[in-house]
């Protein structure tokens, strides 16, 4: 059978250069650098409930889930982050909330690596330094995670809104702080509901430093009206793909 060109333009074999960023190590997946991009998502269970959190790593890790990052909103499931960082078949990271005390008990659990939002986490600046210090010890990564939703007062003030610059403003000032400490294990992502903002937060970060950077999507199909913070859905689809790289 004769092919029939329908004259569309030929898919280039290089799209663009690969950014060069630092490497970390996630525990065994390398991210940034010359490391391939690595699939990442996270779990809809409550931590706390070991054996529905284990099974879903399960399903992702069988899908081809690379790293898997679970919430700790709570006491209870920071308690279950060690058997669930010992159980589990890829690294974890733990999805820090509201109090700094959950970091270290993380970084304590064996975590591959920690996830903060320093806009939602009481007084985490003033604690830096104690948390550089753990995190260096055990050489476990912290991911900087800024929020539109969770901006600092002084940026939206700054700003007027949560613009690309704010957010990055926001996530190189935090890496700043661990700097101070000598601490560099760091990868940094940053999300807002319009994917335009975000996406020029991304580069002008890509320009401004060279931590490799973590592209988390969340689809809106994902959410159900019955969702929430304290009653997460039952549902073992994942509630988002990421993707950590250099670029």
């Amino acid at each position: 059978m004769t092919a029939i060109s329908l004259g569309m333009p030929s898919v280039p074999t290089k799209l663009a250069e690969r950014r060069k960023t630092r490497q970390i190590q996630v525990g065994t997946v390398a991210v940034g650098g010359d490391a391939p991009v690595s699939v990442q998502s996270m779990t809809t269970t409550r931590t706390s409930d070991i054996g529905a959190t284990l099974q879903q790593i399960a399903e992702l890790t069988a899908s081809g889930c690379q790293i898997v990052r679970v919430a700790c909103p709570t006491q209870d499931d920071a308690d279950a982050l060690a058997t669930i960082a010992k159980k589990s078949q890829i690294p974890v990271i733990a999805d820090i909330h509201f109090q700094p005390k959950y970091v270290f008990a993380a970084i304590e659990a064996g975590c591959a690596a920690v996830r903060v939002n320093p806009g939602n986490i009481k007084q985490f600046d003033d604690q830096v330094k104690e948390i550089a210090r753990a995190a260096k010890d055990t050489g476990t990564p912290i991911r900087i995670g800024v929020n539109a939703g969770s901006l600092d007062k002084r940026l939206l003030q700054k700003y007027g809104k949560a613009t690309p610059e704010a957010l990055v403003e926001s996530a190189l000032w935090e890496a700043s702080l661990f700097e101070e400490h000598d601490f560099h294990d760091i990868k940094i992502s940053v999300k807002h509901n319009d994917p335009v903002v975000m996406v020029n937060a991304y580069r002008q970060l890509a320009a401004a430093c060279d931590y490799p950077l973590h592209l988390g999507v969340s689809p809106r199909a994902s959410a159900t009206p019955s969702a929430s913070p304290s009653r997460p859905r039952r549902s073992r689809r994942s509630r988002s793909a990421c993707r950590s790289s250099s670029r």
